[in-house]
């Protein structure tokens, strides 16, 4: 471990053919530095003073990034996506109440036993359907808009996609999409529609997405940034 002021860092030297020093943020939040092998301590002790202010927001920004794909505990304070907004959880147990979700007044009201799993599955049926209705309703406007004829529409529990469309036209969303932003989903219900007249990610492709949608690159990017937080 090395010090620099009030900076600590791990410094890893290469043999190899290395010719910059570069900065990364490891696993636990911490500065690694990466030298040529032959790189004196005061020129890397330099790079990271003049690299003082990217180090501290890539820190801060790594840590934010840990606690949001900390695995939910489903207790009362924890935050919950819906739509792009966040709202808190409070638990609690009233056995002769109907258990499950509610959303109501700004705040997700969650009545079930002391039960992870339980919770859980509480969470992701109120998650969707939500999602049956509200992205159901956005196929249906841009189908329609757009002049596209699609088959069956599922909504799925997929972890690694948002939406797919099949062969047959039929389409599937992830119900994690409905805490996206209401315009990011527009963009996966167009993105997967437009996949009726191109069954593929060419240019012709993402012509007639931005056809459709001009400013998708933003709501891609978006999702991209973004989607660390929806995790359940």
């Amino acid at each position: 471990m090395q010090y620099y002021e009030n900076i600590s860092y791990t410094l890893k030297k290469s043999r190899k053919r290395r010719k910059t020093i570069s900065l990364q943020i490891g696993d636990k939040s911490e500065l690694v530095v990466a030298a040529p092998h032959f790189t004196p301590i005061s020129e890397i002790n330099r790079f990271v003073q003049e690299k003082q202010n990217w180090i501290s927001k890539a820190i801060q920004k790594h840590k934010e990034r840990v606690i949001k794909n900390k695995a939910k505990e489903y207790i009362t304070g924890e935050y919950f996506f819906y739509l792009g907004e966040s709202y808190p959880l409070e638990v609690f147990f009233e056995p002769l109440e109907n258990q499950g979700v509610v959303l109501w007044n700004n705040n997700f009201y969650l009545n079930a036993q002391e039960d992870k799993g339980l919770r859980k599955h509480y969470f992701v049926l109120w998650y969707k359907k939500k999602a049956h209705k509200y992205i159901s309703e956005r196929v249906d406007f841009y189908s329609r808009m757009l002049k596209l004829q699609p088959g069956n529409l599922r909504i799925t529990s997929a972890e690694g996609r948002w939406g797919s469309c099949s062969e047959d036209n039929n389409l599937a969303f992830s119900f994690k999409l409905m805490m996206a932003k209401p315009e990011v989903i527009d963009y996966v219900v167009v993105h997967e529609l437009m996949h009726i007249q191109e069954k593929n990610h060419s240019a012709g492709f993402w012509h007639l997405v931005e056809s459709a949608m001009p400013q998708y690159k933003l709501q891609r990017r978006w999702l991209k940034d973004n989607n660390s937080k929806f995790t359940l």
